[in-house]
């Protein structure tokens, strides 16, 4: 088991997993996935027969079954979710009970709001007004509105069947509609806003509010357009997010408080015993979102990998993640927050530990500006393409944002818990809120004085779908390079450069 473990069979699963997912989104082979799954299990089982384990040349007959198996089960499971999401509402009703599922979304004049109805999911939209802005996860709604399949691709993909708009006067909340059954995620919800509701008190600003609630609880929708253009700007739209930087940075503020147990067996697995739930109460704390769960899901196997003294983060553990993440929803390969995070964490993984060794110093300042400049870069280095591509834009000051970035976060990170907490009690505490809120101030300043240095943002870039995959290559090709100094890479190189070159004048 080990032995296969360590040729990253989780990574090689992933990617057979993203193959099948790719292709039933393309061509529908259904029933040829359940033909190929059928016979993936007979190869799996004579690949454990005692005559052909002896034999050496047979040996790929266990892994062929296992990724044929994995291959056949992304192209049911894909099909499946892909049929979930198609519209079966009686076209004759036109009285609909429906349930918000999630936070709204605002829209210039209206609120987007998830729901659940007749058992699948749709978006209604409502105009903005006091009653619609009372609206929170789990209430019932009933309305006349007339929902219209939908046929976009990226709604389909995130299981919207779907939409309708419901005027002012179509739709009405049930105050008392039979008993609610117990959902996690909406107890979730209802915490986070009574957070959000202290958390308001403390930080009277709305600017400052609102990148608190984002940077400490994922809750973006008191960020106005202005706010956001800025992070976007500057390069920083990822801290909004709650990601794996997040994470790794209340990670490491539990890590030190629990430092004292040692770094002995008994120890080590006590730390993490503490720290996992922490960081998964945080994630209940924050609504349970996808992206939250995903970055919760990567810095647990890190914890178990410190906790047993295994190599805690390697490709072979971010493809699992990402092939359970998969398997529960297939769709999730494209959405846009599950690109970046794994492309930047692989970027991670694979570039930044030989940016480090180019440079070291003595000073442990330096030294730490370096390190998170190294970290900056590859991250960076592996999202630039589909940065790019979906946001037509690159930010020249990265490194600049980073550098002043990541710090502040991990102030504000630092002091809003502890403000929260101080908030308990019962005396006139103004003066203790004031770091927090001064943390925040000189944060949205600092970030609006890099947004102002002339051309530090490139846009209107358009790129297409062979543009990221030749821009990948050429970043993954050359890092090769530099480290294998081979020179087939550079021949590679080349002729991914003459691909696309031919592929350009051929348009023309």
């Amino acid at each position: 088991m080990t032995k296969i473990i360590n040729q990253a069979v989780f990574l090689r699963l992933s990617l057979f997993y993203i193959a099948g997912i790719i292709v039933q989104v393309h061509w529908d082979l259904y029933p040829l996935w359940i033909y190929t799954g059928i016979f993936s299990l007979p190869v799996i089982a004579v690949s454990f027969f005692p005559a052909v384990v002896r034999l050496y040349h047979w040996r790929w007959l266990f892994g062929f079954g296992l990724f044929l198996l994995c291959f056949s089960s992304a192209g049911i499971l894909s099909r499946n979710q892909w049929k979930a999401s198609e519209w079966q509402g009686d076209t004759d009703k036109n009285i609909y009970r429906v349930q918000i599922l999630d936070e709204p979304v605002k829209k210039p004049k209206t609120l987007m709001f998830r729901v659940g109805v007749e058992g699948q999911k749709a978006l209604i939209y409502i105009p903005i007004d006091s009653l619609s802005m009372a609206l929170s996860p789990s209430d019932w709604l009933v309305t006349d509105a007339r929902f219209e399949k939908t046929e976009q691709m990226f709604l389909r993909k995130g299981g919207i069947a779907a939409r309708a708009f419901a005027g002012k006067n179509h739709w009405k909340k049930l105050d008392n509609y039979g008993k609610q059954r117990f959902n996690l995620r909406f107890e979730a919800l209802k915490r986070r806003r009574i957070l959000l509701n202290r958390l308001r008190e403390i930080i009277p600003g709305e600017k400052s509010f609102a990148v608190g609630a984002a940077l400490l609880l994922g809750y973006t929708r008191d960020l106005d357009k202005d706010i956001r253009q800025t992070f976007v700007a500057t390069g920083a739209s990822h801290i909004l997010s709650i990601s794996g930087l997040h994470f790794s940075i209340i990670y490491g503020i539990l890590y030190f408080l629990f430092s004292f147990l040692g770094n002995h067996k008994k120890g080590r697995i006590l730390r993490q015993a503490i720290i996992l739930p922490l960081l998964w109460f945080f994630v209940f704390l924050t609504g349970m979102g996808p992206s939250v769960i995903r970055a919760a899901v990567m810095i647990s196997l890190w914890g178990v990998g410190n906790a047993f003294l295994y190599k805690p983060f390697t490709i072979n553990t971010v493809g699992a993640a990402a092939f359970f993440m998969l398997l529960y929803n297939p769709f999730n390969l494209y959405d846009v927050g599950f690109q970046l995070s794994f492309s930047a964490v692989m970027s991670i993984i694979l570039i930044n530990k030989h940016l480090v060794k180019l440079y070291e110093s003595r000073n442990p300042m330096i030294q730490y500006i370096w390190e998170l400049s190294c970290v900056s870069t590859s991250a960076q280095l592996g999202t630039a393409p589909l940065s790019m591509y979906y946001f037509h834009q690159f930010p020249l000051l990265f490194l600049v944002t980073n550098i002043f970035a990541i710090p502040m976060t991990a102030i504000i990170l630092c002091l809003i818990p502890l403000s929260l907490l101080l908030q308990c009690f019962p005396v006139n505490n103004w003066g203790l809120m004031w770091p927090v809120n001064q943390s925040l101030t000189w944060f949205i300043l600092g970030l609006e004085k890099i947004e102002e240095i002339p051309n530090q943002l490139i846009n209107s870039i358009f790129l297409n779908k062979l543009d990221v995959i030749c821009i990948t290559c050429y970043v993954i090709l050359f890092f090769l390079l530099m480290i294998k100094k081979r020179i087939y890479y550079l021949y590679l190189l080349l002729i991914c450069g003459l691909f696309q070159v031919i592929y350009y004048l051929c348009e023309l």
